[in-house]
């Protein structure tokens, strides 16, 4: 590209950019729906092994139930050793080390192994600093999957629920644009890049079991648009910059979001399985 016609490109993107409003988020607001959802919810024994997104998710959970009457999930943290479980409960945990998504595979597996027999619903979610620009995709899946499926085979009577990786947000704006014109790699999207092919993976694989989705809840605003961008005619997703303040963790809106999603997912996991046990 000639300079003078890259020059120009790039005072029309930031001439046009420079005009759009960023989106916002609308204020969290409790329906019927969710209050079902977490009656749902509530009555399960669930395991959650994460690290800091899921602590944010967490925390929507805890929001959302201020100031609710009736049924709520009684949350409970796992240290060192099991603590003494209610009847039903989300229990949760952080497992392995950060940047090293194998580690996680493996605590989730001894955790599991510990909890066989109090729980019915097991969740693992890796953090979207597991999964970078360069990171061997088919190498992290390869671990998790043989964890999984391992799992899944020795333990029948528990769901295994299934998470895609967070993202990240992608800045968008004429500095980025520059940037980008100019050949400079943007490195936010490059490994976002790669949290999606994974995510893909996941989901292609696993299309018949049970996941939660948070790849796409963290992507979609409430009115159903998705933030995303496009690399070599691919279409990949990024957070929405509205759920957070530092690009990666979930702020007051985004845990809201989130927790809701995770709700109305779980609770229609248990739903179907209640539904097959009672048709069996």
């Amino acid at each position: 590209m000639k300079p003078l016609t890259r020059f120009t490109m790039i005072l029309m993107l930031a001439t046009l950019t420079a005009c759009q409003p960023e989106p916002t988020a609308e204020p969290f607001r409790m329906t019927d729906t969710l209050q079902q959802d977490l009656a749902t919810v509530s009555g399960a024994r669930i395991y959650f092994g994460h690290q800091s997104v899921g602590g944010n998710v967490i925390q929507g959970l805890q929001e959302i139930q201020n100031g609710v009457d009736g049924s709520r999930i009684t949350l409970v943290e796992m240290g060192e050793t099991i603590p003494e479980l209610p009847d039903a409960f989300l229990l949760h945990s952080k497992i392995g080390e950060n940047s090293k998504p194998a580690s996680k595979c493996d605590d989730f597996k001894q955790h599991v192994d510990a909890l066989a027999g109090k729980i019915e619903y097991a969740m693992l979610k890796f953090c979207y600093i597991d999964i970078g620009e360069d990171s061997d995709v088919d190498t992290i899946f390869g671990y998790y999957r043989r964890t999984l499926d391992d799992l899944k085979t020795r333990y029948p009577d528990i769901t295994f629920v299934h998470v895609t990786s967070p993202l990240r947000h992608t800045a968008s704006g004429p500095g980025v644009w520059i940037r980008e014109l100019m050949g400079k790699p943007n490195r936010a999207k490059l490994a976002n890049i790669k949290r999606n092919e994974f995510n893909e993976r996941l989901r292609s694989t696993y299309a018949g079991d049970a996941m939660f989705d948070i790849a796409a809840s963290e992507s979609i605003y409430p009115d159903g648009r998705r933030e995303s961008f496009v690399k070599d005619g691919i279409t990949y997703y990024s957070l929405v910059g509205a759920y957070t303040d530092d690009g990666g963790h979930l702020n007051e809106a985004g845990r809201y979001h989130v927790a809701a999603d995770m709700l109305h997912a779980l609770a229609g996991i248990i739903r179907a399985h209640n539904a097959n046990a009672d048709g069996s």
